[in-house]
């Protein structure tokens, strides 16, 4: 497993280098053969896209499926019913790919800076009217591959072989505004437990621990935040569930509140959702200050979302 710590050294070799949108680097020491075959292998997976949900500011009251109650129905906040970010194009993407050729593996890791806009719309004047406000963050994942023998090339006799993904998780660029944070994302599917997430950084087996549903499985998730900003509001943190397997009629993006839990143990946050077409893709856990949702254009967005992959398949592919 890639650690908090062993990631942050990995990733420090890649800070120097400033690119445009569509550049990669620093490359590492693979072959660009072999570069450009794990990338592509990559691309496909359907695990190591830089987004999630719906680009820009949408109606989540008009979400296909059904929510449970948001944890703010009685609070002093309420998140607004308009409110969405528009990233845009990365302003710095590093890809490192480093081979180990004795091992006959390789790790991938990304790095991808964004600065986008928040939009949400707090006027209640009954016009879909939002403001912006800065949003200045990266994601961070990684992937490691595993070099088979030519007999077990695929039909376009690539041989590497996607054995293991991190989480994806997006957080503020800049440290001292990390004030909100997830520690611990669980995965039930139909009452028992398949996923436990303390570290986002942490590789998953692709055929052992990463999340593999049936359509109609029931799949509840949560999520245990933390926030450090004393903003004086209630609740301090909005968490939402993006989804995009979850809705009967089609594929697409949604996403819904989470309930907030308070036992006498703990709090945590929680959302219960269907399976319901067949692919791979992940749920965003996306944790925000509350203080984001108050002011129109301030620069007081804080953030941080993990990326949890799945797959959805028939049931007569299940084990």
């Amino acid at each position: 497993m890639i650690g908090k710590r062993a990631a942050a050294f990995i990733l420090a070799g890649t800070l120097g280098l400033t690119a445009c949108a569509d550049s990669l680097g620093p490359e590492g020491n693979a072959s660009q053969e072999d570069r450009e075959e794990i990338l592509t292998l990559l691309d496909e997976s359907g695990y190591f896209a830089d987004d999630f949900g719906i680009d820009g500011a949408y109606d989540g009251s008009q979400s296909a499926a059904p929510a449970l109650a948001p944890a703010a129905e009685l609070a002093e906040v309420e998140a607004p019913r308009i409110w969405g970010r528009r990233r845009g194009f990365p302003v710095r993407r590093l890809v490192t790919v480093d081979v180990d050729p004795q091992a006959g593996t390789a790790l991938v890791s990304k790095e991808v800076f964004f600065e986008g806009r928040f939009l949400l719309d707090i006027t209640e004047d009954g016009q879909p009217n939002p403001t912006e406000k800065p949003l200045e963050e990266k994601l961070v994942q990684y992937a490691t591959f595993r070099r088979l023998p030519v007999e077990a090339a695929d039909a376009q006799g690539r041989r590497w072989r996607l054995v293991a993904v991190s989480p994806a998780e997006w957080v503020m660029t800049v440290d001292s505004l990390r004030t909100v944070d997830i520690t611990k994302v669980v995965v039930s599917v139909n009452g028992v437990l398949q996923l436990e997430i303390t570290d986002p950084s942490e590789m998953l087996d692709v055929e052992g621990r990463i999340p593999k549903l049936n359509p109609e499985d029931e799949v509840t998730v949560r999520a245990w935040v933390e926030n450090s900003l004393d903003n004086g509001n209630e609740p301090d943190t909005f968490v939402f569930l993006h989804l995009f397997h979850a809705t009967p009629v089609s594929r697409a993006w949604i996403r819904l509140p989470m309930e907030r839990v308070i036992t006498d143990v703990d709090t945590y946050y929680e959302l219960t959702w269907h399976a319901r077409h067949t692919g791979r893709a992940r749920i965003a856990v996306d944790a925000i200050d509350a203080e984001t949702f108050t002011t129109e254009t301030e620069d007081d967005y804080r953030a941080n979302i993990w990326g949890v992959p799945y797959r959805i398949v028939p049931v007569e592919e299940a084990p």
